[in-house]
């Protein structure tokens, strides 16, 4: 059993500069923290059936018994939508890997105009026989509802769609989810400051979808995805990996667009023939029809 001492640890004195860090023992610990946290879930990662995103992942994918966050990011016009089906449609598609069980869904309404996700589009990812949805109407009782939601037996996943950052409220999460072998996933319409309970931590923003040559139709969603952080997975220090994925209707998977998306070079080019609305249109589909009159 690799044991680190306490002197290896301790500050260095006043005179003196600081050394680096080894590289070595920054990855010993993340390894002995990492073994910890799947002894105490139980269970094994689920992977996100996408290669080159799982080979960065903790045991090759989302780590269960552990707090994630999903956050929307800024379009290519620099706005970030009131509901976001990016951001929606990637935590979905998250909580779907996790089962079988009960899905448990807690959410909060964010206005008079404010519609519960679209049950026939969800059922893109998970059977929507399988979700129980909460509303709430203040922050403490999501929490409180997504706290008892991870000690229920028969829950596969619980997901809580919030606008609020609470530290102690995350921490929470995390040793529930920690104790029970459940993963718990955060789901920010709107960025929030960062967290350091969390396990991993995304951020989605809609694509130009890519039509058929030819033909003003449009094509299956496409998403950008940044991994903003990876607690126990490849350390990525100098850059946030980030990636173009798309829908595929045929396999129900996402995979990366082979022209991958670099932090360096900006966001996506559009691509021949794509139409301008089709992000906001992908959206639409995630949310209930309201009726107005």
């Amino acid at each position: 059993m690799p044991v680190i001492s306490s002197n290896t640890l301790a500050p260095p004195a006043a005179n003196d500069a600081a050394p680096p860090v080894a590289a070595e023992l920054r990855e010993r610990v993340r390894r002995l923290e990492r073994a910890h946290s799947a002894q105490r879930a139980g269970r094994a990662a689920v992977p996100l059936g996408i290669p080159a995103i799982d080979a960065l992942l903790p045991d090759g994918g989302l780590l269960a018994g552990a707090l994630h966050e999903i956050e929307a990011g800024p379009t290519l016009s620099g706005r970030v939508a009131p509901h976001d089906g990016a951001a929606l449609g990637f935590a979905a598609h998250l909580i779907g890997r996790f089962g079988p069980g009960t899905l448990l869904w807690c959410r909060q309404p964010s206005g008079a105009f404010d519609a519960p996700p679209y049950a026939a589009t969800l059922a893109t990812w998970f059977d929507p026989a399988r979700l129980l949805m909460i509303t709430t109407r203040r922050d403490e009782d999501l929490f409180w509802a997504m706290e008892e939601g991870l000690r229920c037996p028969g829950i596969a996943a619980v997901l809580g769609e919030t606008r609020a950052a609470d530290p102690t409220a995350g921490r929470r999460l995390s040793l529930a989810a920690e104790k029970s072998g459940v993963p718990a996933l955060l789901l920010r319409p709107q960025p929030a400051p960062p967290q350091s309970v969390c396990t991993t931590r995304w951020r989605i923003a809609s694509a130009p979808s890519r039509s058929t040559p030819g033909l003003g139709d449009i094509g299956v969603p496409r998403w950008c995805l940044e991994l903003r952080r990876n607690r126990f997975g490849t350390p990525s220090v100098d850059e946030f990996p980030s990636w173009l994925v798309e829908w595929n209707d045929e396999t129900n998977s996402l995979a990366v667009v082979p022209q991958a998306i670099d932090r360096s070079a900006g966001p996506p080019q559009a691509t021949v023939g794509r139409r301008p609305d089709s992000a906001p249109r992908v959206a639409e589909r995630l949310v209930a029809p309201r009726l107005v009159g």
